[in-house]
């Protein structure tokens, strides 16, 4: 888990991958946990299919700057994004790659990268892509641990409702449990 004063996130994609959601639902689960939190977005010209970001700043001090600028936490799902964003990663950050869309990881050597195939398992495991933002979430919680699974649904729930509240809460359960097998590898 990364430790420091204030931590900022960028969650990355592509429209329609639901990273903005996802950056949303992660700062509420944060808030749940007691931190002050930040959370921008950004959106490309297009509503799916052009760039999209959702920032998470937090912390338990005051937040007193409102954009990241050099996030500890990077959540790539699309090579554009990654390609992008990576650079702006402080020293000593994590980088989480979805390689069913990323070919060419960051080489930096700074930086933690992790891969895994999340779109690839959402479709296999989950039946749809729909559930690769619910699924990072999950595998982001599984690298920082830094969430209460309940406190993760629970912000999930009040987003979504309880719509596929059963599927959801398996995706998360399986992005945990992913990123904890790749974690036990590396």
């Amino acid at each position: 888990m990364i430790n420091g004063d204030k931590i900022e996130m960028r969650f990355s994609g592509f429209g329609g991958q639901g990273v903005v959601l996802a950056s949303i639902i992660y700062g509420n689960a944060l808030a749940k946990e007691g931190f002050n939190v930040i959370q921008t977005q950004a959106y490309g010209i297009e509503a799916r299919g052009g760039a999209s970001s959702g920032e998470v700043i937090y912390s338990k001090e005051i937040i007193n700057h409102l954009h990241v600028t050099a996030p500890n936490v990077l959540l790539a799902l699309s090579q554009e994004a990654c390609d992008k964003y990576v650079k702006d990663v402080r020293a000593g950050g994590i980088v989480i790659c979805d390689s069913y869309y990323i070919d060419v990881l960051p080489q930096r050597k700074d930086i933690e990268v992790y891969a895994a195939p999340l779109t690839e398992i959402a479709i296999n495991e989950m039946g749809k892509k729909l559930f690769t933002n619910t699924l990072s979430l999950g595998f982001i919680n599984g690298i920082m641990n830094n969430v209460k699974p309940e406190n993760l649904m629970a912000a999930l729930v009040d987003q979504v409702g309880n719509k596929s509240k059963e599927e959801n809460s398996r995706a998360l359960a399986l992005g945990y449990q992913k990123a904890q097998e790749l974690l036990k590898k590396k």
